[in-house]
């Protein structure tokens, strides 16, 4: 599962359990990750045809624009966006939300997107803009897509990062910054790919993603908090998965943030994590074994990070929790130190520090039903 203050933070990459692999393209500046509530779904077409402006009013029929979507269901007006150069392939986009006002699933109108169509820079403004607004960007169907057009679409939403983690190498995909996730080894028995964060990790049969801490699954984080410059947001494309299970999960943590205490606000403001990248890979490896760890070389060359509790999206404005990784040793107030003996105990034996529970005690709430959305749909 992953958090998501609409496209900044974002909690990343969820369960990916048994026979599987997802490749995963990393962007400078972060996401998170929700789940479905089917009641509140709503749908409405994008108009992209050059030289046609329309505005529709009322509820429960089909807008178009990317303003057709009310908050709460209301009705409203919305304009359809035009572009003077367009992919012949795809002439609209329809856009069906998948929790109030978080989450989208885009497909087109008059024909299926693929990845050739997705790689025009018209249509990719476009859905960077459905990203922004919506958080979580779903689209189905790609099977013809290769790393190269993952990267290259990718692209539109923002300058791809080169790094994707130390002791990661065995899991990059040549030629291409992209990550493989998942369980795969080659002909020889080796790991080519990073595996899950935990055995298990596997969605009630209830079907709620909400954080269990008696458990303390499932493993929600948003993506790449250690890093020097920490991912606008990840773009994930499945290509194997196991007969059941395998859920992706995305919480809105902007809609998280508002839905808390003016007086919780106030203390969380005060507050930072620090998020190791060599306490992440030692704290996860104590469940998983397969887990890479960093060598004291790559330890050196990837320090701790400070990151803000609550960190203000430079699209939207919204502010939104963050911060929460299984890198977060340590939260306390800004500027405060940590002894360097501290750090090495959480670096080189996984042990969190007890101020980690403050993010921990948010988790149950901030991954309810009504702030997330998980991806397969059931039923779908």
């Amino acid at each position: 599962p992953a958090l998501c203050p609409q496209v900044l933070p974002a909690l990343g990459p969820g369960a990916f359990i048994g026979e599987g692999e997802l490749r995963k393209v990393v962007r400078p500046h972060g996401a998170r990750r929700r789940r479905v509530g089917q009641d509140r779904r709503h749908d409405f077409d994008l108009d992209l045809r050059p030289h046609r402006r329309r505005h529709h009013e009322g509820h429960g029929r089909r807008r178009r624009g990317i303003g057709g979507h009310t908050r709460g269901g209301g009705g409203g007006g919305s304009s359809a966006r035009t572009f003077g150069v367009l992919s012949s392939e795809v002439e609209a986009l329809r856009v069906q939300t998948l929790n109030g006002t978080f989450g989208a699933l885009v497909e087109g109108v008059h024909a299926p997107l693929t990845p050739a169509a997705l790689r025009c820079g018209a249509l990719g403004a476009e859905l960077r803009a459905i990203w922004v607004r919506f958080g979580v960007l779903v689209i189905r169907g790609l099977q013809s897509m290769t790393p190269e057009d993952l990267a290259a679409i990718s692209g539109h939403f923002g300058i791809l990062s080169q790094d994707v983690g130390a002791g990661r190498e065995h899991c990059t995909l040549p030629g291409v910054p992209i990550l493989r996730i998942g369980n795969v080894r080659d002909q020889s028995g080796r790991m080519i790919s990073q595996p899950a964060a935990a055995r298990g990790n596997l969605l009630p049969a209830s079907g709620s993603c909400q954080y269990r801490p008696e458990e303390r699954l499932p493993v929600w984080h948003t993506d790449g908090t250690f890093m020097a410059v920490p991912p606008a947001g990840s773009a994930l494309f499945c290509r194997r998965a196991p007969p059941e299970g395998a859920e992706t999960c995305f919480a809105d943590m902007a809609a998280a943030w508002e839905s808390l205490a003016p007086e919780e606000q106030a203390s969380l403001e005060e507050l930072e994590c620090v998020c190791s990248l060599a306490h992440h890979d030692a704290k996860i490896s104590l469940r998983v074994p397969d887990y890479p760890r960093l060598t004291p070389e790559e330890r050196t060359a990837n320090p701790p990070r400070r990151v803000p509790v609550a960190l203000d999206h430079p699209s939207t404005g919204r502010r939104a929790l963050y911060g929460a990784n299984s890198s977060t040793c340590r939260v306390l107030r800004r500027g405060e130190a940590v002894p360097a003996e501290d750090m090495d105990r959480y670096d080189l034996e996984g042990i969190e520090h007890e101020s980690v529970s403050i993010l921990r005690a948010l988790l149950p709430r901030v991954t309810s039903r009504e702030l997330t959305v998980v991806w397969p749909l059931v039923g779908s």
